[in-house]
């Protein structure tokens, strides 16, 4: 059996700030709201509870309709065009495949990865991947599913953030910190700097 990574996505295989503000901007105008880049970098890899609090404390009625349009207006951009893949992500995947069983998991919508996978035709290098919006759970709970429906014994977990971190010992697993990324990571000392530099690391 081969060894595993499973990867988070925002920060770590691309970025989509400058995507998601163009798609959220234009729906925010029709909720009489601005939402700028910084915004849109704050709330990259939190669920869609955490969002809905970011921009609505005390409206989740009105933050859930409009954060899924947003989300919906998203996937569909991003099928469409793609976002900013990180320069040796396409071709370090390729490589890790060769030796590794490759999975993501993310705090996302469903359908975002889906559009990641196939607007890069990246979809046959994954296993398999799970996600918020399709479970309602956590992403050391989504981690673990995952491990248990593909009988993952041996893996790492590669993401930007120390929620990544979290969820990683929550499983006792490798974590590395792709320190490129949105996030920080106080507590982690193997991080990469490139996405390529894990064909050395792992």
């Amino acid at each position: 059996m081969k060894k595993a990574i499973i990867f988070d996505l925002d920060g770590t295989l691309w970025n989509t700030t400058k995507e998601c503000t163009l798609v959220w901007s234009k729906v925010a105008k029709n909720y009489n709201l601005k939402v700028n880049r910084k915004q849109i970098k704050e709330i990259m890899g939190l669920t869609k509870e955490e969002i809905i609090k970011y921009f609505f404390e005390d409206n989740s009625e009105l933050g859930n309709k409009f954060i899924t349009e947003c989300q919906n207006k998203e996937n569909e951009y991003l099928k469409q065009y793609g976002g900013t893949i990180y320069q040796n992500t396409i071709k370090t995947i390729k490589e890790l495949s060769k030796n590794y069983e490759l999975f993501i998991v993310s705090n996302c919508q469903s359908g975002y990865i889906e559009a990641f996978l196939n607007y890069y035709d990246l979809g046959h290098y994954f296993k398999d991947y799970e996600c918020y919006g399709n479970t309602g759970k956590s992403k050391e709970y989504n981690i673990n599913i995952l491990m248990e429906r593909n009988n993952i014994k041996n893996v790492v977990y590669v993401g930007d953030t120390e929620k990544d971190y979290l969820a990683s010992t929550c499983n006792n697993i490798r974590f590395i910190w792709a320190k490129y990324g949105f996030g920080m990571c106080n507590y982690c000392n193997d991080y990469v700097n490139d996405i390529f530099e894990l064909l050395r690391k792992l």
